[in-house]
C-alpha cells in the first residue's frame, strides 16, 4: 500500500504493507512519549553539566566498582542525584561519547529532538488529529521557552 505524506518540505511516498496511518495511530503515542523521555534525559544532563555536578570521574567509578548494570544505574541515580532514566541513559552510553559530554553537544541533540518533534506533529494535520500530537507541540513549545535547570 502506498501512502503520500505532504509537508512544509514537499511530500513523501511510503510503501508499507499495512495502511500508514493505521500503523501511525498505534505507534505514535509511544514514539511521542520515547522523544519526550529522550528530551527529558538530555535537558535534565545538560542542567547537571552546566552547574558542574556531572563529573565523568565520579560516574565512571560507581560504573567500575557495580556488580551488575542493574546496580550501577540505581547507584548512579542516588550518588549523582540523577532520575533512573538519565542513570540508565549514561549506563548505556559508550565511554568515549560520555567523557565527551558537553553543554553544547547536549543542545546540539535538543535540537535534533525539537526537528523530530515538529516533523512528527506535521503529520497529524490537517486529516488526522490526535491529542498526543497537541500535548508534543506544548511540550515542545515550553522546552523551547525554558532552558532554566530548575524546572527539570
Amino acid at each position: 500500500m502506498e501512502t503520500t505524506i505532504r509537508n512544509k518540505g514537499g511530500e513523501s511516498t511510503l510503501i508499507t504493507k499495512i495502511d500508514f496511518y493505521q500503523l501511525l495511530d498505534e505507534n505514535f503515542n509511544e514514539v511521542c512519549k520515547a522523544i519526550a523521555n529522550k528530551v527529558r534525559i538530555l535537558k535534565e544532563l545538560k542542567c547537571q553539566i552546566d552547574e558542574g555536578r556531572l563529573q565523568i570521574d565520579n560516574l565512571v567509578r560507581i560504573i567500575k566498582s557495580s556488580l551488575f548494570p542493574e546496580e550501577a544505574v540505581r547507584r548512579i541515580s542516588e550518588e549523582m542525584g540523577l532520575s533512573k532514566m538519565a542513570a540508565k541513559y549514561l549506563m548505556n552510553m559508550s565511554l568515549g561519547k560520555m567523557v565527551s559530554l558537553s553543554s553544547e553537544g547536549l543542545e546540539q541533540e535538543l535540537e535534533e529532538y525539537w526537528k523530530q518533534m515538529d516533523a512528527i506533529s506535521s503529520l497529524c494535520q490537517p486529516k488526522f488529529e490526535f491529542d498526543e500530537c497537541k500535548e508534543l507541540n506544548e511540550n515542545a513549545e515550553l522546552i523551547r521557552k525554558n532552558h532554566e535547570c530548575k524546572n527539570v
